[in-house]
């Protein structure tokens, strides 16, 4: 089942029912003709955000300690906890950190340079990254967390990269006609 972890709200001004069939995604990476004017409109810089929050608010949640299980030394439990700890801890990581890289080439898509669509590049491996990241968590930490729910989660990281890539060649072809208006 479908729950949405952010407070916005969609172009219509209903809360968003995540319903990414619903309207036509335009190639500027929003859902609808709305005109983009902060990066917060931005329908991926939106899944995004709702991805990171699930990833901080409700895996972290679902993580329990390590059981002692039989034959298992104390030093084997603390690995276990040590090793835990990083996977979700470089997971997190990752996830917070594309909304932070969106918003980002969203403030330099205007300049001279490329930089805003290395930027994207970066997005969109992130995304490859935590689709890795949730399905080793799946099948490695044992979370009480529904099948559905992790397949909704890898899913919305495919969509993103998807949309971050549809963005990255909008803003290419705007940099490509703005350095020619330039000449």
């Amino acid at each position: 089942m479908y729950h949405n972890y952010t407070n916005y709200k969609n172009q219509k001004g209903r809360w968003d029912k995540g319903k990414w069939g619903k309207g036509h995604a335009s190639t500027s990476g929003n859902i609808g003709s709305g005109t983009v004017k902060e990066f917060t409109d931005l329908d991926v810089y939106q899944k995004s955000l709702e991805a990171n929050v699930f990833v901080c608010k409700e895996l972290i949640s679902a993580i329990k300690p390590a059981k002692k299980e039989k034959g298992a030394s104390k030093a084997q439990l603390e690995h276990a906890e040590r090793v835990r700890d990083a996977v979700l801890e470089t997971m997190t990581n990752c996830a917070s950190s594309i909304p932070h890289l969106i918003a980002e080439s969203h403030s330099k898509r205007f300049g001279t340079s490329v930089e805003s669509l290395t930027i994207l590049d970066t997005v969109m491996l992130k995304c490859n990254k935590m689709v890795v990241y949730l399905e080793q968590s799946r099948d490695l930490l044992a979370l009480d967390i529904e099948q559905a729910r992790w397949e909704e989660q890898i899913k919305n990281y495919f969509y993103i990269r998807h949309k971050v890539l549809n963005l990255q060649r909008v803003w290419r072809k705007y940099i490509i006609e703005n350095q020619q208006n330039q000449k």
